[in-house]
C-alpha cells in the first residue's frame, strides 16, 4: 500500500480496521505516528463539535497552503493542494479554534504574498506617476504629499479579503515591495518578519498599515520611514 492510498483511507475513516491498513501501521513507525496524530485530532474534533466553521474556511486553507508551497516543485505543489482540499474538513474545527486566538501578522503575510506572486510584480518595469498612485490610494482616503521615487508597479490586490494597494518601488539597492492595507481588527498591524530571502517591516498608521518587503540590503527601513513621512490620510 502506497503512502497516498494509506492516508486517504485513514482520512476517510480514522477507525478503519482493514487488515492491510493495520498491517501497514504495525510495520512502519512513520505510519504509526501519523495514525496516532490523526486519532488525537479526531478526539479534539469531538471536543470542539459545537464550534461553527466559517463558510470560507476551506478557501482560506487552500490559499494559505498555496503560499507556503511556493518553494516546492510544481508537481509537489499540485499534490499539496490536493491534500489540503482533502483534509480541509478534518482540520477545520481545530484551525478555527487556533484562529480565534491568533491575529494575522501582516509582516509575515506580506512575505508570503511576494512569494505567491513569484516575479509578476517585481519584474514590472513601468514608470507609474505619483498622480496615478494617489488616484488608487484615494480609495483608502490617503495620498502621498511628495514624490516617493520610481514606482515600477502599482495595483490593487486581495490581502486576506481586504482590498489593498501593492506597489514595487526603487529602494537604495534594489526593488522593494510595499503594501498599504486598510485597518482590520483581525490583523497584527505592526512588527517585522524574515525568511531565507526576504525581510519585512509593518507600521500602523492613522487609517492603514504600511508593510515594506525586500531582500537583505534593499534598505526597507529607510523606505518605510520615507513613506511614513510622506503619506497622509483624510479624517
Amino acid at each position: 500500500m502506497d503512502e497516498l492510498e494509506f492516508r486517504r483511507i485513514l482520512y476517510a475513516d480514522p477507525n478503519c480496521t482493514d487488515k492491510e491498513v493495520l498491517a501497514a501501521i504495525a510495520s512502519d513507525p512513520k505510519k504509526q505516528e501519523f495514525y496516532k496524530e490523526l486519532k488525537q485530532l479526531e478526539k479534539k474534533m469531538h471536543q470542539a463539535a459545537q464550534i461553527e466553521v466559517p463558510d470560507d474556511l476551506i478557501h482560506k486553507l487552500i490559499l494559505r497552503q498555496t503560499m507556503e508551497s511556493q518553494k516546492s516543485s510544481k508537481v509537489r505543489n499540485r499534490m499539496q493542494l490536493a491534500m489540503a482540499a482533502s483534509v480541509a474538513f478534518v482540520v477545520g474545527i481545530s484551525f478555527t479554534m487556533w484562529q480565534q486566538n491568533n491575529l494575522l501578522d501582516l509582516s509575515k503575510q506580506a512575505i508570503a504574498h511576494v512569494h505567491y506572486e513569484g516575479g509578476y510584480a517585481l519584474d514590472a518595469r513601468e514608470n507609474v506617476s505619483l498622480q496615478r498612485v494617489n488616484a488608487k490610494l484615494a480609495k483608502f482616503g490617503g495620498e502621498f504629499s511628495e514624490d516617493i521615487g520610481r514606482v515600477y508597479y502599482a495595483n490593487f490586490c486581495d490581502f486576506e479579503n481586504v482590498r489593498s494597494l501593492h506597489m514595487v518601488v526603487e529602494g537604495e539597492k534594489g526593488k522593494v515591495s510595499v503594501f498599504i492595507v486598510p485597518h482590520n481588527d483581525d490583523y497584527l498591524a505592526e512588527g517585522s518578519s524574515s525568511d531565507k530571502k526576504y525581510t519585512s517591516q509593518a507600521t500602523d498608521l492613522q487609517r492603514a498599515s504600511i508593510i515594506v518587503v525586500g531582500e537583505e540590503g534593499a534598505g526597507i527601513n529607510q523606505m518605510k520611514e520615507q513613506l511614513n513621512k510622506k503619506i497622509r490620510f483624510s479624517i
